[in-house]
């Protein structure tokens, strides 16, 4: 007799809002990579005096911003572990212990959205500040 598992209506649910999550924080982390080669591609005129405690502060939220991102990204692939474990019915379904790293989830990806808009702002105000500078030549 084929016997076919399926899960409840409220871990679905919490498997597409985890895959959404996914996919924002991969967007993200190509986002990311974007500011650094910004930031490499005018580091010079970013070190200058009128620039680097500017400069210093915004790389400091940009490495927070990753940290956050690292930490975010391993909480929301072992929830998806267990989601996908879940719906194979290789372990019991366990909807309060989804229900509480949803909630975590859900308070890491608001925080990431708020530090990542934060620190776009910044950086493209820091690089439009300096490439409308005159450039010195060295």
């Amino acid at each position: 007799m084929d016997t076919s598992f399926a899960i409840s209506a409220r871990s679905l649910q919490y498997y597409v809002m985890a895959r959404k999550w996914f996919s924002d924080l991969e967007f993200f982390k190509i986002e990311t990579a974007f500011f650094h080669r910004l930031i490499d591609e005018n580091i010079k005129k970013l070190s200058d005096e009128g620039h680097i405690m500017q400069f210093l502060s915004t790389g400091k939220k940009l490495l927070k911003l990753e940290n956050d991102e690292s930490k975010t990204d391993n909480l929301l692939t072992e929830q998806l572990k267990q989601l996908e474990l879940m719906a194979e019915d290789v372990i019991p379904e366990d909807v309060d212990a989804l229900a509480a790293t949803q909630i975590h989830l859900e308070n890491f990806i608001a925080n990431l959205m708020k530090e990542y808009r934060v620190i776009k702002q910044e950086i493209f105000h820091l690089i439009a500040a300096v490439k409308h500078e005159p450039s010195i030549a060295s």
